[in-house]
């Protein structure tokens, strides 16, 4: 685990270690709940027993266990008894609601934004910019891993950037969109990942480098990615220096141009990691190049490929397997795992 993340977790970690063995009470939905119902269940096996949402989201199935606050009104089973924590701002009928109904703050009931950012989760409108690259997410931070990176350390990883205003507009690029440990975790997991000294992991269009912190957080030693736009480069590079990670040494690597060009650089890994980053000919390109790194050092190779839309092309080089296929809670939704086939390792 990244040490810049360590008082992230352990505010995060004090509090729900209070309520293991009891029933929780998640109250508010929105992405700081969404993430704070992932956390408690992925590092303290810790599942919500209700979730509230006072303005239930249609497209969400009826069978879904969101309730509104008046379930402390009802004495439901033992929900009196409950842990609640607070995922939105407190508000006087927030506090009057759980005040009635015999919670107390800090004991029995924890405002998760007030815990983690104090009094500052409301962002100031300094955070915006006529440059696309450098605005900032304004109005209420989300309790997110880069979310706190940003807040402590000034880094720029949030806010989306749309392929209309990359300068080259004629490259083979998506909008930029981050990945986090809440997506890639639960991937690296399914794959039985345990990063050893040897392992080494590369991302073909790693943005401003929010999937590179990610696996360094769940324990790759080294990190290296590509990123073609020289704007987004920069913010990446940016932020590893805020955080104090050289971008020039072992643990991280970056190189700014086409993915195409990519040779032998990539002999230095054995995992290769795909977000839909590219249209198909590039795609084809950058694993005809790990094909290519496959035969001067043979090795055992992992492709994770996130929304696999060109996944025959893998396939129909001959060097790989699919050895996992499946399915996360995540924008996009398939991913499939390869493997080199052992004649070639």
């Amino acid at each position: 685990m990244l040490k810049v993340l360590e008082l992230f977790r352990e505010k995060l970690d004090e509090v729900m270690i209070k309520a293991i063995g009891k029933r929780v009470v998640l109250y508010g939905y929105d992405r700081t709940g969404q993430f704070l119902e992932w956390y408690a269940d992925y590092y303290h096996s810790i599942k919500m027993d209700y979730i509230i949402v006072n303005d239930w989201p249609i497209e969400l199935p009826k069978n879904f266990p969101l309730f509104s606050d008046n379930i402390f009104d009802f004495n439901y089973k033992d929900v009196k008894d409950a842990v609640v924590w607070l995922t939105v701002p407190e508000d006087d009928n927030i506090q009057k609601r759980l005040q009635r109904n015999g919670y107390i703050k800090n004991e029995t009931w924890f405002s998760f934004l007030e815990i983690i950012y104090e009094n500052q989760y409301m962002i100031s409108d300094n955070a915006k910019t006529e440059d696309v690259f450098l605005k900032r997410k304004s109005g209420k931070r989300d309790i997110q891993f880069m979310e706190w990176l940003e807040h402590i350390y000034d880094c720029n990883y949030v806010e989306h950037i749309y392929s209309c205003h990359f300068e080259d507009k004629g490259a083979e690029r998506i909008s930029y969109v981050i990945s986090t440990q809440k997506e890639i975790f639960p991937i690296l997991d399914r794959c039985h990942c345990n990063p050893q000294e040897k392992d080494a992991i590369f991302d073909f269009g790693c943005g401003k480098g929010g999937a590179l912190i990610s696996f360094l957080d769940y324990g790759f030693k080294r990190v290296g990615g590509v990123e073609y736009e020289k704007k987004i480069f920069e913010i990446m590079i940016s932020n590893f220096k805020k955080l104090g990670i050289s971008t020039n040494g072992d643990m991280v690597s970056c190189i700014q141009g086409d993915a195409m060009n990519v040779t032998s650089e990539l002999d230095n890994y054995n995992w290769f990691y795909y977000f839909e980053p590219f249209r198909k000919k590039t795609f084809v390109k950058t694993i005809e190049n790990i094909v290519e790194s496959l035969k001067r050092k043979p090795r055992k190779i992992h492709i994770i490929n996130i929304n696999p839309s060109y996944y025959d092309v893998i396939l129909e080089s001959g060097f790989f397997l699919l050895t996992n296929q499946f399915w996360i809670a995540t924008r996009q939704k398939v991913v499939d795992v390869f493997v080199t086939k052992r004649e070639f390792e």
